[in-house]
């Protein structure tokens, strides 16, 4: 049998034979480093050696490579390649970890090769059936599994999954419904050593989804919906409200998310949090609804639902066809935690909570040891035993409750190496081919924060973080009327050539629960956490948020609608922008009208390929108004964008489209086509989405009304 060369991010590669035919897992790991010609010795010195080079000498092939296998034990190896007595990094190897010498390393993730487990030949979907092929690898000892030890579960309960012949299962399961489903393989050798579970999820779906094509709505879980009604308003602005997950899967049974275009749901987080109130920096007292405030590593917050509401809801949500985000707080715990009561000392940054951010220490210079207030302790990630528990806990969140992707809190508060060992864990944790896990990243930044956002993300880091300059463009531009129109393509433009590279699926969003909310902004309201604004009456503000959903809508990357948006609910700064979500029955005519209009632009974003994926090219560049076309390889779509208190005529070029092919405005507006050019009407402070006849979403009556 061929042997799979190893490489460090390698959890299985094969080795040696027990019995004739029968594969064994190595406990070897293969380096390799092509120095300069004038090197003369290599050597891999790591904490399995004791960083001495003596025994683990790597040898000079005739294409200059230094190669070498050598003895891994299982966990988190830090290493470097020593060449010629100086130790250097190992520049193929995206992982890192600081060692007990206080620099960061080279750093090897290795699974016990003494448990059996499973290399995956073949795992694919077709006509909803899940088809695999999967080899048992006996352990180093070379004890061969035990057929009667399979078990194979699909979504939970046990199924006649086929039989282990010669150290190979081969699955063919039948048809599921539409939805997300997994399997679980389970094996022992036969001296009843067990591998660890191996986790095939997969989707059954008409239309194949990617990340590009996601709409995310943000859910704050205490401000949304309770299960049996609305949360409490009076209970106060920084307490808990009620809200919880079964209000969530009552808004998904009953179509709220479906009218807005929506088929990602990203959560706010869901372990348990602190008792009591706890002082803020404005001197009130909070609750500690929002989840950031984590006193338990593994346990579902109750006053949400618990275990159950939370595999209820996500349940709900992979039926519909939807995916999950689930909102992640690596960065910090709060001091009722058992990390921290337990090892206060060893775990953390300033233990005795001398270097809160902004107060002792700079928020510039000591942001990633800082504390966020006096009661949120900083976790050291230098210490190897922190990455290992939080991973850890991170993998163990992802795999109990099936989530598809992780929103990862206070990036820049950690160090890189965490977001890097953040993808490895993920990739790890199910089978090679499983659907990807989409890690999406809050680095707070200002309008020229790009580089910063950059960092993060590539293959070995985060899938995308959130656009905070192209935020901060779309409040100053839309919601203050200041600057120009055409600074939106261009600080697009900026931020597509920022990503270029990096394969990121980027967050576009008119505001989160950090950011005084749009339409505050847009009504030029206080801003005053301590005077809160009013919900405004005038449509302005309303039309102002449309102007901006529109846009974020119809650009690559993934919309995020941040609960109450697409209301143009007020609010100034944290926790005012955390209202309540009000019933839709006392909904305003102003908002009944955003609402129609973010629901048309979300369905169409879905029908409109072009609108996920396509190409920008810029018709009409002026101060108040812009017209772009979103060219796809199967469809195209017309976008203009007004701000003016005043409509706008402008004449464009038809493009691809032949004459005679009927145009409309999936926003109400009138489309005259003359020939090649096509003369458009841009309503005051309004948005037109011109696509053929046919193609505008069907939906809610308001998705039309122009609102005049």
């Amino acid at each position: 049998m061929a042997c799979r060369v190893a490489v460090p991010l390698l959890l299985v590669a094969c080795g040696g034979q027990a019995a004739p035919g029968l594969p064994v897992r190595t406990c070897k790991v293969d380096f390799a480093v092509h120095p300069a010609a004038t090197v003369r010795e290599v050597a891999v010195v790591g904490d399995f050696n004791d960083w001495v080079p003596d025994g683990h000498r790597l040898a000079r092939g005739d294409d200059g490579t230094f190669r070498g296998s050598f003895v891994v034990g299982p966990g988190r190896q830090p290493y470097r390649f020593r060449i010629d007595g100086d130790e250097v990094l190992d520049d193929a190897n995206p992982l890192t970890l600081y060692g007990r010498d206080g620099r960061e390393h080279s750093a090897l993730v290795q699974p016990d090769c003494t448990l059996p487990g499973w290399e995956v030949g073949r795992y694919e979907v077709r006509e909803g059936r899940l088809q695999a092929h999967l080899d048992c690898l006996a352990g180093a000892g070379g004890s061969p599994c035990d057929p009667a030890s399979l078990a194979v579960l699909l979504d939970g309960a046990p199924i006649a999954g086929g039989a282990l012949r010669d150290g190979a299962l081969d699955l063919d399961l039948a048809p599921q419904p539409s939805g997300k489903h997994r399997v679980e393989v389970r094996i022992a050798d036969t001296t009843g050593i067990a591998a660890e579970p191996l986790l095939l999820p997969y989707w059954v779906q008409a239309v194949p989804f990617a990340w590009e094509d996601a709409v995310i709505y943000q859910v704050m879980v205490d401000r949304f919906r309770r299960g049996d009604g609305a949360p409490d308003a009076d209970a106060g602005i920084t307490m808990r409200m009620g809200g919880d997950w079964a209000g969530v899967a009552g808004a998904i049974d009953d179509g709220t998310f479906a009218r807005l275009g929506v088929n990602v749901l990203w959560i706010s987080p869901a372990v348990r949090n602190a008792e009591g109130t706890w002082p803020g920096f404005d001197g009130r007292l909070y609750q500690s609804y929002h989840g950031y405030w984590p006193v338990a590593a593994r346990e579902a917050e109750p006053r949400f639902g618990g275990a159950d509401g939370l595999d209820a809801l996500v349940r709900t949500a992979h039926d519909h066809g939807m995916r999950v985000i689930l909102d992640i707080v690596p960065n910090h715990v709060h001091q009722d935690h058992p990390y921290f009561t337990d090892h206060r000392q060893e775990w953390f940054n300033h233990p005795d909570g001398d270097c809160v951010c902004g107060r002792q220490c700079s928020w510039a210079t000591d942001i990633d040891e800082c504390w966020f207030i006096d009661y949120l302790p900083d976790l050291d990630w230098r210490r190897p035993e922190v990455v290992d528990t939080m991973l850890a806990d991170v993998s163990w969140w992802l795999t109990r409750f099936d989530v598809d992707g992780l929103r990862v809190d206070a990036v820049p508060m950690m160090p890189r190496l965490v977001t890097r060992h953040l993808r490895d864990t993920v990739t790890r944790a199910f089978a090679p081919g499983a659907p990807h896990v989409y890690l999406v990243g809050e680095t707070f930044t200002g309008s020229l924060g790009r580089d910063q956002i950059r960092w993060y993300l590539g293959p070995y880091g985060l899938t995308g973080q959130f656009d905070f300059p192209l935020m901060w463009a779309l409040r100053t531009v839309l919601g203050q009327a200041g600057g120009r129109m055409t600074d939106l393509l261009d600080e697009m433009d900026r931020s597509l050539d920022a990503w270029s590279g990096s394969g990121a699926v980027m967050g576009h969003m008119i505001g989160n629960h950090d950011v005084p909310r749009f339409a505050s902004v847009a009504a030029g309201d206080s801003l005053d956490v301590l005077l809160p604004p009013p919900q405004p009456t005038a449509l302005e503000p309303y039309r102002r948020a449309a102007l901006a959903l529109a846009f974020v809508m119809t650009q690559p990357g993934a919309p995020v609608v941040y609960q109450g948006d697409e209301l143009g609910l007020a609010g100034a700064g944290d926790p005012d922008n955390r209202r309540p979500m009000p019933a839709e029955a006392t909904w305003t005519e102003p908002q009944r009208w955003l609402f129609g209009q973010a629901a048309t632009m979300g369905r169409l974003r879905g029908t409109v390929a072009a609108m996920r994926a396509g190409e920008r090219v810029d018709l009409v560049r002026a101060r108040d108004h812009v017209v772009y076309r979103m060219q796809g390889a199967a469809d195209a779509a017309l976008i203009g964008l007004n701000r003016a208190a005043v409509p706008v005529r402008v004449e464009v070029p038809a493009g691809d489209w032949p004459e005679g092919t009927g145009l409309v405005d999936c926003l109400g507006a009138a489309v005259n086509r003359t020939g090649g050019s096509i003369e458009l009407v841009l309503p005051a402070l309004g948005a037109m989405v011109v696509v053929p006849a046919g193609g505008c979403p069907p939906g809610d009556p308001a998705s039309t009304e122009r609102g005049e």
